[in-house]
């Protein structure tokens, strides 16, 4: 790491995860931590967070102290604008493909609040593919004022038809499945617009992350999904990796397949493949990046 003045320069990049093409998928910052930069205290993590305003910035540095080149075991925390999350996949997407730009390793393993995440590396196509916990969702752990009809989820998907909602504890997830009743229920999902303002009035229990909202797919992926975030300073993430160790295992049951396609149908928009391995609770969920800005963070000595 450089000094310059009364600053550290520290390598930072912004990547594109979920998708092949610049500015698609969900971009995340990744900020590259070398010794001199550690300890690094948690409200200037933060205050870098708010400065990038993405929906998620990645703190990456090496377990054992040696050069991102050669270093395969990592520490890895993630910070929205507004808060530090226990689990994002696409930003640890984005931080292993912040490390292969430098590093000719298969295998990344990265120490997380979730425990130990794997990212392979496909040499032949590019496709990164991520170990992530399993995380099941359940009807009978839905927070009172959460269910179906409740002023919640009329906020977040108004009057389209709810087939059944259901609360991932560990993550703090809602899951909302939505009734497909056709072609004029996608359009009307693609073209939701939920109230944030009454999403986060009707919740401050802390209880609530995210609301994911579901529809079956179409043919071509198994599964669409949304997903809003208000109470972590996300509006709408525009392609969510840990949604899908919530999505993959539903799915999975409810159409009797482990490997499944989806996409995410945000603006930007998102491609996964998922895999759930039910029997050693694990979902992978893989997809491309693509690096779209690469510099230094200037980081104030004093801090």
């Amino acid at each position: 790491m450089s000094a310059q003045g009364s600053t550290l320069a520290l390598r930072c990049y912004q990547i594109d995860a979920f998708t092949d093409q610049a500015f698609g998928g969900n971009a995340a910052a990744v900020v590259l931590l070398k010794p001199e930069a550690l300890p690094l205290d948690d409200a200037v993590r933060q205050a870098i967070a708010a400065e990038k305003n993405l929906s998620e910035t990645a703190f990456l540095e090496c377990s054992d102290g040696s050069d991102f080149s050669t270093c395969t075991q990592f520490g890895l925390r993630w910070f929205t604008p507004a808060t530090e999350v226990v689990l994002c996949g696409h930003a640890t997407l984005a931080a292993a493909a912040a490390v292969y730009r430098q590093n000719p390793a298969s295998e990344l393993r990265f120490d997380t609040l979730s425990g130990e995440l794997v990212v392979t590396r496909q040499e032949a196509t590019g496709l990164l593919s991520m170990d992530l916990p399993l995380m099941e969702a359940s009807a009978a752990a839905v927070p009172p004022g959460m269910g179906p009809g409740s002023t919640l989820v009329q906020a977040a998907v108004g009057n389209l038809a709810v087939e059944e909602v259901r609360y991932a504890p560990s993550l703090k997830y809602l899951l909302v499945v939505l009734r497909n009743d056709g072609e004029s229920t996608r359009q009307a999902f693609l073209s939701l617009q939920p109230d944030n303002q009454a999403l986060g009035a009707a919740h401050t229990e802390g209880q609530l992350v995210g609301v994911i909202v579901t529809l079956q797919g179409d043919g071509v992926h198994d599964f669409h999904s949304r997903f809003f975030a208000p109470w972590a300073g996300i509006a709408e993430d525009p392609v969510t990796g840990s949604a899908h160790a919530v999505l993959g295992p539903y799915w999975a049951v409810r159409l009797g397949k482990p490997q499944l396609r989806a996409r995410q149908c945000s603006g930007r928009g998102g491609e996964l493949q998922v895999e759930v391995k039910a029997d050693a609770g694990r979902v992978v969920v893989a997809g491309h990046a693509v690096t779209v800005f690469e510099g230094h963070l200037l980081l104030p000595k004093a801090a």
